[in-house]
């Protein structure tokens, strides 16, 4: 009796068992992959949080470690969430870095450090490619001249550091978001300084440290 052998040709092939490990599991890849950067940047922000906190206590400034430490981790998951392992995770974290730093200055004495201005300048370049420099230009230079003209009439209640850390903010950001983020830091102080105020028996004439509040509002637009 003959008896046709099984042709080779047309039996499966098996997948090779890692390959087919890894294709069926390639979502759960990536969300290792993601949570792994993301737990890396919170390091690196935890780190720089805690020498920052350590520097500014040095230097007798308003600071509590808690609130830096968590502050710092809790921005690195959501800038990292928002732009993943990219330059402007990165860029995002180093001004809230520069930002907590001038909030705690102006906490302090009021005064804010030039230099920390000039710093976001530097780092609005990260911004034109995507923002645009005419929109930067525009925001930058609106926000400069809003701000100078409150100033006037302000009656020295509005300090040159707070025009000069949203002007850098707004530049950075570009027109409608640093725009918007100096409107909503600002309607937040005032907010804020009127609550308190009415709890404590204060006069709401006085001054007050606005740049912690134009903070919170150009961080919130620079997620968006």
């Amino acid at each position: 009796m003959y008896i046709n052998p099984t042709n080779s040709s047309n039996m499966p092939i098996a997948q090779p068992m890692f390959e087919c490990f890894v294709s069926e599991n390639a979502l759960a890849w990536d969300v290792i992959v993601l949570m792994i950067q993301m737990i890396l940047v919170a390091t690196a922000s935890l780190i720089i949080g805690l020498y920052l906190n350590r520097y500014m206590r040095k230097r007798n400034f308003f600071t509590n470690k808690t609130f830096t430490l968590i502050s710092s981790t809790v921005m690195a998951f959501g800038l990292s969430l928002r732009y993943g392992m990219s330059i402007y995770t990165f860029q995002g974290l180093f001004l809230f870095f520069l930002l907590l730093y001038a909030s705690m200055s102006d906490l302090t004495d009021r005064n804010v450090a030039n230099h920390i201005s000039i710093s976001i300048l530097a780092l609005s370049f990260i911004s034109i490619p995507t923002v645009g420099i005419v929109s930067m230009l525009v925001g930058g230079a609106v926000s400069a001249a809003i701000q100078i003209g409150i100033i006037s009439m302000s009656g020295g209640g509005y300090g040159g550091a707070d025009w000069k850390i949203s002007s850098a903010c707004t530049f950075l950001l570009g027109w409608s978001r640093g725009l918007s983020g100096m409107v909503l830091g600002l309607l937040i102080g005032v907010i804020f300084t009127l609550i308190r105020n009415s709890f404590k028996k204060r006069d709401n004439n006085e001054s007050f440290a606005l740049v912690p509040f134009l903070s919170i509002g150009m961080m919130a637009m620079f997620f968006i």
